[in-house]
């Protein structure tokens, strides 16, 4: 008897259990079923951790990447990590995507600030078979899977056309960097360089470098100011420097002073409003976030991707600086 009530234990068990499995997997199927109704794939591949690391943590260009990049996570399913230096920092930054490799995350969204440093990491990462996408800034020489951002040289042009309208070709101008290391900048000053020469009344008087600091935005302003008193046209290429250029030129009452700065913080476009900055230049960081992430779930698919995945630009003056807000 006792064997018997054991045998008939073990079957009732067994027959539970068998329930059970296919209950969790009728749940897991109705589960998918509802995702793709609601608008969202299915997990094909659950569970794919990635790490993106910002520039500078909570500045306000890094936040709408931020914004883009976890919408999508969320759309697609994958699990995302956010870090980066609280302020501006190269070797921080190499550190971050260092530990990133170590910890044989699924793949890394970075910016590729400067090939020398940059693109050996990048090509380490992508050897131990974690691939990379550069956001914000190429490192086109690396192995990495694809760039998404903005066509850095051809925003400086942009920014040059924009001195070109504004000034009618006649100006001397101050240029404030985010960096003379960062290679994005550098870009966009060449791209400003290649405009501005095109005319004879246009000269660059002085280029400095803000080091995406506001403080140090407005003491670089104020030393050119000072040592120029020529320049009557200043222009900023990374989000501070615009708004450091203002504060220096109230200070100083150096006005009429033409003013064209980067990005869309909603200061900038405020100054815009006032009449106080006449343009800028504004990327979509929502966008790059959300695309980089949209391209390492079609990765994962193994759908094959382009090298390049520009975001474009918008200038934002007077006429249509409420387009800025939903950048």
């Amino acid at each position: 008897m006792d064997k018997k009530w054991l045998s008939g234990v073990i079957v009732l068990f067994l027959l539970l259990a068998y329930l059970f499995i296919g209950f969790a997997n009728h749940s897991a199927r109705m589960g998918s079923i509802v995702r793709e109704l609601s608008g969202h794939p299915a997990e094909d591949n659950p569970g794919h951790h990635i790490v993106l690391i910002e520039q500078e943590r909570y500045h306000p260009y890094w936040e709408m990447v931020e914004k883009g990049a976890k919408e999508a996570a969320e759309k697609y399913g994958i699990d995302i990590e956010f870090t980066g230096p609280v302020r501006n920092n190269m070797e921080e930054q190499i550190s971050l995507l260092e530990k990133a490799i170590a910890a044989k995350v699924d793949a890394i969204i970075v910016q590729g600030l400067n090939d020398e440093k940059f693109t050996p990491v990048i090509d380490k990462a992508v050897n131990r078979g974690i691939p990379v996408i550069t956001i914000d800034t190429d490192a086109p020489a690396s192995r990495r899977l694809a760039y998404v951002g903005t066509d850095n040289v051809a925003a400086g042009e942009t920014l040059g056309r924009m001195v070109v309208q504004t000034t009618g070709g006649t100006g001397n101008i101050g240029v404030i960097i985010g960096s003379d290391l960062a290679k994005n900048q550098l870009q966009r000053l060449n791209g400003l360089s290649n405009i501005v020469k095109n005319y004879s009344g246009l000269q660059i008087i002085d280029v400095r470098s803000s080091n995406i600091s506001h403080m140090e935005a407005i003491q670089q302003a104020a030393e050119m100011l000072e040592l120029h008193p020529e320049i009557d046209v200043m222009v900023g290429t990374s989000s501070t420097d615009a708004l450091g250029i203002l504060q220096v030129s109230k200070r100083l009452k150096r006005n009429p002073m033409t003013i064209i700065g980067f990005d869309n913080q909603a200061e900038t476009l405020a100054a815009i409003r006032r009449g106080d900055i006449e343009a800028t230049v504004a990327q979509q960081p929502y966008l790059m976030g959300d695309m980089a992430v949209r391209l390492l779930y079609e990765h994962f698919q193994g759908i094959t991707l382009q090298r390049q995945y520009f975001t474009g630009v918008k200038v934002l003056d007077k006429h249509n600086v409420q387009e800025g807000e939903s950048l």
